[in-house]
This record gives structure tokens, sequence and C-alpha cells, in this order.
């Protein structure tokens, strides 16, 4: 009852937000204009075998929106509630750490959700709609949502346990979008002259290579195992953050 309670809180307080607004009305313009250009190209020159949704996820344009779109809307969480001094409000009521970071991560995940709507109806438009035939399978549809996901689960905590360690709502994004670009830096060491082990390791770590993978229709256990791992961790992190905080208070 505390969390659902919580939810409906944090997800009204998003919704109030102006930043709401035009983070949902950039998405939507950047992700439809990149879907259109992809989808002109495509059909420009006769492609077989290549799915829209590999062009378009897998472009500069859709990890500079995912990695932008998590800061934007995670970095009021808790900067909000310590400068308008309503934490200490909220850590004195009859609720659980968890419970707070759990329903500001959920409404967060809610939104997001919401942001990549325009993209599926835009991929249901074009193949109902479309005389061009593409040779599309579930998996290559289903399984490239599930990486935006998954992506979208680990940035928001990360962008979430940055958000915990300061008042000033520009300091947590900045701080939220640094580290997840030196995660996605870790991409590039695959350019260096590395060990077989730790291309290995690189591998694993590379998200471009996890959305190159799943965006072919090829599920791997892997990639899953590490993002919901990895949000588990900057979850428990903040949990931990508020707990040292109703304490000190």
């Amino acid at each position: 009852m505390n969390f659902w309670t919580l939810y409906k809180r944090e997800l009204r307080s998003i919704f109030l937000s102006p930043i709401a607004y035009v983070v949902m009305t950039g998405a939507a313009l950047i992700q439809g204009a990149g879907f259109a250009v992809f989808l002109a190209l495509m059909i420009y020159q006769n492609m077989r075998g290549y799915s829209i949704l590999y062009a378009c996820l897998n472009a500069f344009v859709f990890w500079f929106t995912i990695m932008v779109e998590a800061p934007l809307i995670s970095m009021r969480s808790f900067s909000e509630e310590y400068k308008m001094g309503t934490i200490e409000m909220l850590l004195t009521a009859p609720v659980r750490e968890w419970e707070v970071v759990l329903s500001k991560f959920v409404s967060l995940v809610t939104f997001f959700v919401l942001l990549w709507i325009p993209v599926a109806l835009n991929v249901a438009y074009v193949y109902t709609f479309s005389d061009q035939k593409f040779d599309l399978t579930w998996g290559m549809v289903v399984l490239p949502f599930l990486m935006v996901f998954l992506l979208g689960v680990f940035f928001i905590s990360i962008c979430l346990f940055a958000s915990s360690l300061t008042k000033n709502q520009i300091i947590a994004a900045i701080l939220g979008f640094a580290l997840i670009f030196a995660i996605f830096c870790i991409n590039f060491l695959a350019y260096l002259g590395l060990s077989e082990g730790a291309r290995q390791v690189v591998s694993y770590l590379s998200s471009l290579s996890h959305m190159d993978t799943f965006s072919r229709g090829i599920f791997d256990t892997r990639p899953v195992v590490l993002y919901l791992s990895g949000t588990a961790f900057f979850l428990f992190l903040t949990e931990r953050i508020l707990e040292a905080r109703r304490l000190r208070s």
C-alpha cells in the first residue's frame, strides 16, 4: 500500500513538471525524424534482410537520445526533495527507504516506456500499411525493444543514484550523464590492442554489441543478467544513501 501511494505521488509529480513535456516532445521529434530518414533510405536502396529497427537502434541518434533522456527525467527525483526539504518529511513517515527508491524508480521507468511508444507505433504502422515488403521476424521486433527497456532501467538506476548525491538538479544530470557515458565508452576499448581475455570482457560489457545482437533477433541471456544486476546494484546504493541520511537526521 505504501509503495502504491508513493508510486502515484511520483508519477503525478513527473507529469506536473514541464521538463517531462519538453523531453516527450524532443524525444518524439528526434525518434520520428530518425525513423523517417532510415525508412526512406531503406526503401530507396531496396535493402533486404535488414530491419528498420536495426537501422534506428544502432545509430548514433538512438544512443544520444537514450543517454540524454535518462538524466533529464531522473535529475529531480531526489535533488528536488533535498532542495525543498521534503525528504525529511518523507523519511520520517512510516515508509521504508526501499519503498521510496522503488516508487521513484518504477515511476521513471513507466515514463521512459511512454517515451518509446511512438517508435513502436511507427513500426506497427509501417509493417501494417506499407506496400514495401520487409523481411522481419517477431524476434527482430520484440528483442530490440527489450534491449531498449534493459538499457533504460539500467541508466535510470544510475541517474537515480546520481540524484541522491546532490540537491542540485543540474549537477545530478551532469553526474548521471557522465557515469552513463563512462560506461558507454567501454565499447571503444575493443579498438585497443587488448589480449584475448580482455576482448572477451569488453565484448560482454559492450552495449553496442548487445544491441546489435538483439536487433538481429538473437536472444542472449548475458546482457539481461548484466543490466538487471547493474540496476539492482545502483538501486541498493541509492537505498543505502537514504538510510544514511535518515540516521543523520
